[in-house]
C-alpha cells in the first residue's frame, strides 16, 4: 500500500483511514483523549482488497484501565460524532458460549459480573505456573467483567446502532489469561503512556507485540486462535456488503493479521469458511458447556479490579469530554482522600494533618513508581493509608475503592461467587485491614506496672439503648460492625492470663532449686521435706538456690487451633485497651456475621489470641511488615507481635502444638525466648470459657447483653 495523505499505517495489515471531511470539520476543535476514533476507521489491507464493497473495520481495545475508561467515556459523550458506527454488525471477542447471555450482559452495565462454567467449583487447585493457568481456561473458564469493561461499555454506548452482535471466540477476555499477563509483565510499555494525540502510536506499539509463546504450547489454545479467524470469515461471507465492526483486543488483532498475511485471494478464505461450517456442526453435537452469570463476592472483589471504585463512580458522572486522563485521575483521587478523611474523623474523632496528607500522597505515588506506573493501584492506596496514618484510615480508603456503581436488580437476584486470588496463585501479596473498635490513638501509656484487674471499675455514663434498635441485626452488614467487646469477658481473660503468668513464674522458679546431700556446706539450709522423703537412705538433704530471679514474662499467647486450619479463623483483629483493661488483645477468630445470638450481639470463636500488657509499642501488629514477612501462620504472628510489642524478655506460649524452631530462632536473635506450656495442663473449664467471646454493636448494648450471653451453655 502506498502511503497516502489520509492514511496512517499501524502495522503491515492495519491502517487508520481518516475522513477528510471530518478532519476539516474538527480542525479547530480542542483535541480530546481518543479523538482518533472520531476521525476515521481502522481497516485491514487484505480484507479491504478482497471485499471492497463491504465496510469492515476494527475497534481495538486494551484491558480495563484508567486510560481506556476515559477514552470510552469520551466516546459516550461524543457518540454523535461516530457517524461510521450506524446499522452495524458487531463481532466481539467473547467466548462463543456467551452468545445466549449477550442481552443479559449488555443490560448488566455497569454492574460487575462473573461468567463461569458449571464445574468451576470442582476445580480448586492453586495454579502457580503458567501451564496451570492456561490449562485452567480449558477446564474451568472464567470471565470477570468490571464496571467499565471495554467490550460491554462499547455495546452499551452503541446499543441503538447495532443490527446484530456475534461472539467470535476469545483468548484475551478470560480471567486466567489476564492474570497470566499481569503476572508476566515486567518492563513493558504501560497504558498510562496514552495521552492526547498519542493513540495511534500506542496502537502501533501494541500491534507489534505478539502473544507470549507459552500460550500456544497447548493445542486447545491453538484451536481457539484458529477458530476466531474462522468465525470472522464465516460472518463476512454471511453478510457481504454490510457494515461489520470487529471489537477485539490487540493480541487478537495480531492473530488475525498473521492469518491475513497468508491470504492471497477469496478462494483461500473459502477454505476457512467451509471448514468453519464443519466445525460448528461438530461443536453443536459435542459441546455441552454453558456459562452461568453471577456476581463476584465483595470479599474477593478488589483482588481483580484494575480501576478503583471512586474513579469509576466519578467517571460515569462526568458530563464534559476529558482532555487528560491524569488530571482527572488526580482530581478523583484527591476527592476520595477528602471523603475518607472526613469519615475517618467521624469515626475516630482524629484529623489527618497536613504532614500526614503530604506523606500519604508521596508514599502512594512512590509505590506506583516502583511498579513503573504513574498512578497508584488499589493495593498501593491501602498500604500507604495503613503505613502513614493507621488501619482505620486504610479501611475508609478501602470503602472508597469499593464504591462501584451497581445494578440494584442484579445485586439482589444474581448468585454470588467467591473466587479469591489464591484460587489461582499459591503466593499472593495481601494487606491486612481491621477496624479498631475503640479510640486509643491519643492515649498515653505511662504506667509500667499492671493494676489488679479486680479493682478497675467498668465504664460509667453509658447511655442505655432499647433492644428494638438492633432487632433486625442489620448492623453486621454496616461499615463498623464490631463496635465493642463484652467487659466481663475482657476481665476474665486478663485475670486468667495474669494467674497463669504468676503460676508459671513460680513453677519455673521452683525448678531452679537444686537439692543435694549434706557434705560440707548447708547452702540455703536444711530441706525438711526432701530429708523425710529420703529418710530410708539415711541422708540429710539441703537445698541450693540459683539466684536467677523470676522469668520476665510479658505477653501470654493462647493457640487453640491447628495452624493448618488458619483459613477457618479468617477474622483477624487487634483491640486496644479500654478503661476496664490493662492490656491490648490481638486475635484471630471465626467471622461473627453468621452467628447472631441477640439484638446487637454476635458470637465468635478464637483460633488464638495474645494478651499484650501495656505499654505496647505496636498499634496494628497484623499490618506490621516485619511480622508479615517472617510469620508463616497466624500463631506465629501472635508470638512475634507479643515479642515486639513489649520490653519483656519472655513470651508465654500456651498450646497443644509446640512453637516452631523457625520462630524460636528469630526470637533468640532478638535476645528473647519462648516459654512453652501445653494447653491440656490448665483447667479445661477455664479454657472452654475463654475460647469464645462476643461482639456488641455499641457500648449501650452492654446493659442488656448478659441475658443473651450464657457462658455456661
Amino acid at each position: 500500500m502506498r502511503t497516502q495523505k489520509n492514511i496512517i499505517k499501524l502495522s503491515s495489515q492495519y491502517y487508520l483511514e481518516l475522513d477528510p471531511e471530518l478532519t476539516e470539520e474538527n480542525k479547530n476543535t480542542d483535541v480530546f483523549l481518543g479523538w482518533e476514533y472520531t476521525q476515521g476507521k481502522i481497516k485491514a489491507k487484505t480484507l479491504q482488497k478482497l471485499f471492497p464493497k463491504s465496510n469492515i473495520q476494527f475497534f481495538p481495545i486494551a484491558k480495563t484501565n484508567l486510560q481506556e475508561s476515559c477514552i470510552l467515556k469520551n466516546i459516550e459523550l461524543l457518540k454523535d460524532k461516530f457517524k461510521h458506527i450506524t446499522n452495524a454488525h458487531i463481532l466481539i471477542d467473547w467466548p462463543e458460549e456467551c452468545q445466549p447471555l449477550l442481552q443479559n450482559l449488555q443490560s448488566s452495565f455497569p454492574h460487575s459480573v462473573t461468567l463461569t462454567s458449571k464445574n468451576h467449583l470442582a476445580n480448586k487447585d492453586n495454579s502457580s505456573t503458567v501451564d496451570n493457568l492456561i490449562l485452567n481456561i480449558e477446564d474451568d473458564p472464567i470471565l470477570f467483567l468490571e464496571s467499565t469493561e471495554p467490550r460491554r461499555y462499547l455495546l452499551n454506548i452503541f446499543k441503538n446502532n447495532i443490527i446484530k452482535t456475534q461472539c467470535i471466540g476469545s483468548i484475551e477476555s478470560y480471567l486466567q489469561y489476564q492474570l497470566f499477563v499481569s503476572n508476566s509483565e515486567k518492563m513493558s510499555l504501560k497504558s498510562e503512556c496514552i495521552v492526547n494525540g498519542s493513540l495511534t502510536a500506542w496502537m502501533q506499539y501494541q500491534l507489534a507485540q505478539t502473544f507470549p509463546s507459552e500460550i500456544f504450547r497447548h493445542e486447545f489454545m491453538q484451536n481457539k486462535a484458529e477458530q476466531i479467524f474462522k468465525n470472522i470469515v464465516h460472518y463476512i461471507f454471511s453478510y457481504l456488503n454490510e457494515n461489520i465492526i470487529i471489537i477485539c483486543g490487540y493480541k487478537t488483532m495480531n492473530l488475525i493479521e498473521q492469518h491475513l498475511e497468508k491470504i492471497k485471494s477469496r478462494n483461500d478464505l473459502k477454505i476457512y469458511e467451509v471448514n468453519n461450517l464443519a466445525y460448528l456442526k461438530e461443536k453443536k453435537e459435542k459441546s455441552n458447556q454453558h456459562f452461568i452469570l453471577s456476581q463476584p463476592s465483595k470479599d474477593s472483589f478488589l483482588e481483580y479490579i484494575h480501576v478503583p471504585g471512586f474513579f469509576i463512580s466519578d467517571l460515569l458522572e462526568e458530563k464534559t469530554p476529558l482532555e487528560n486522563w491524569l488530571d482527572f485521575a488526580k482530581k478523583s483521587y484527591a476527592n476520595s482522600f477528602i471523603r475518607a478523611s472526613k469519615n475517618y474523623n467521624d469515626w475516630t474523632k482524629l484529623d489527618i494533618n497536613a504532614a500526614q496528607e503530604r506523606d500519604y500522597f508521596r508514599f502512594s505515588y512512590r509505590l506506583a513508581q516502583d511498579r513503573n506506573m504513574f498512578f497508584p493501584s488499589i493495593f498501593d492506596i491501602l498500604v500507604a493509608g495503613s503505613a502513614v496514618v493507621d488501619s482505620n484510615f486504610s479501611y475508609e480508603l478501602m470503602k472508597e475503592c469499593k464504591k462501584f456503581p451497581e445494578n440494584e436488580k442484579l445485586a439482589t437476584s444474581l448468585p454470588e461467587i467467591h473466587l479469591p486470588l489464591d484460587h489461582f496463585f499459591k503466593h499472593t501479596e495481601k494487606v491486612s485491614i481491621e477496624k479498631f473498635s475503640t479510640i486509643q490513638s491519643k492515649k498515653k501509656f505511662k504506667k509500667t506496672k499492671l493494676k489488679a484487674v479486680e479493682k478497675i471499675s467498668q465504664q460509667k455514663n453509658i447511655t442505655p439503648i432499647s433492644e428494638e434498635k438492633y432487632a433486625d441485626n442489620t448492623w453486621v452488614h454496616e461499615d463498623h460492625p464490631y463496635s465493642c467487646s463484652f467487659p466481663s469477658e475482657d476481665i476474665f481473660m486478663e485475670k486468667l492470663a495474669l494467674d497463669i503468668k504468676k503460676n508459671m513464674s513460680d513453677k519455673l522458679k521452683s525448678q531452679e532449686i537444686n537439692y543435694q546431700e549434706l557434705q560440707t556446706d548447708f547452702y540455703e539450709g536444711l530441706d525438711i521435706r526432701e530429708t523425710i522423703r529420703n529418710w530410708h537412705k539415711e541422708k540429710i538433704i539441703v537445698k541450693e538456690l540459683h539466684n536467677t530471679g523470676k522469668p520476665d514474662i510479658g505477653t501470654v499467647v493462647f493457640s487453640f487451633a491447628d495452624p493448618a486450619k488458619d483459613s477457618y479463623y479468617s477474622w483477624r483483629s487487634f483491640w486496644l485497651a479500654e478503661q476496664h483493661d490493662d492490656s491490648n488483645l490481638m486475635f484471630y477468630a471465626t467471622p461473627f456475621k453468621n452467628n447472631l445470638i441477640g439484638p446487637g450481639i454476635a458470637k465468635s470463636e478464637f483460633g488464638g489470641f495474645a494478651v499484650i500488657p501495656l505499654p505496647s509499642s505496636i498499634e496494628n501488629p497484623w499490618g506490621n511488615p516485619f511480622i508479615q514477612h517472617y510469620a508463616r501462620n497466624a500463631t506465629e504472628c501472635l508470638i512475634l507481635a507479643g515479642a515486639l510489642s513489649t520490653n519483656h524478655k519472655s513470651i508465654l506460649f500456651i498450646s497443644n502444638h509446640p512453637p516452631s524452631q523457625h520462630i524460636a530462632k528469630i526470637l533468640k536473635q532478638s535476645r528473647k525466648n519462648i516459654i512453652y506450656a501445653k494447653l491440656d495442663e490448665f483447667p479445661q473449664e477455664d479454657i472452654r470459657l475463654v475460647r469464645t467471646f462476643h461482639i456488641l454493636a455499641e457500648a449501650g448494648v452492654r446493659n442488656y447483653a448478659q441475658k443473651y450471653i450464657r457462658k455456661d451453655s
